[in-house]
């Protein structure tokens, strides 16, 4: 009963979002909702999942289903032998100023999120747009 109510509210919230944006946001919050259903999420990852937001000690499989696919992954090993997975995303491009991609970073440590760098430089991972007019 309580996963199902959270999941209506995740799923009126979405729907609640997705009245207001393109046809790409929409898409990319079905996605998020259909994942937070297909793995059982609850509480505070389903709800983060379908905002599109990440917090610290998050399993880095759904911060990658909240954030979409990032552009590049590394593995780094750091100086204690911990291994280390950098996940960069970038902007994408629009007509308005093609050159810049600003760049953003989500660490994962222990297949959780560990830190990020950068993310407010990107505007809403949901929120982008064909560039034109």
């Amino acid at each position: 009963m309580k996963r199902s109510a959270l999941l209506l509210v995740a799923t009126v919230a979405l729907a609640a979002c997705s009245t207001t944006g393109g046809s790409l946001s929409s898409l990319f919050g079905n996605e998020r909702a259909s994942y937070v259903e297909e793995n059982g999420l609850t509480g505070k990852d389903s709800v983060h999942v379908v905002q599109g937001r990440i917090y610290r000690g998050m399993p880095i499989n759904h911060a990658v289903a909240a954030l979409g696919s990032p552009r590049r992954r590394d593995t780094v090993e750091t100086s204690s032998g911990a291994l280390r997975v950098e996940y960069l995303y970038t902007a994408r491009a629009n007509a308005f100023d093609p050159g810049n991609l600003p760049r953003a970073y989500v660490y994962a440590q222990d297949r959780t999120v560990a830190d990020w760098k950068h993310l407010d430089r990107i505007p809403r991972f949901d929120a982008y747009y064909e560039g034109g007019m």
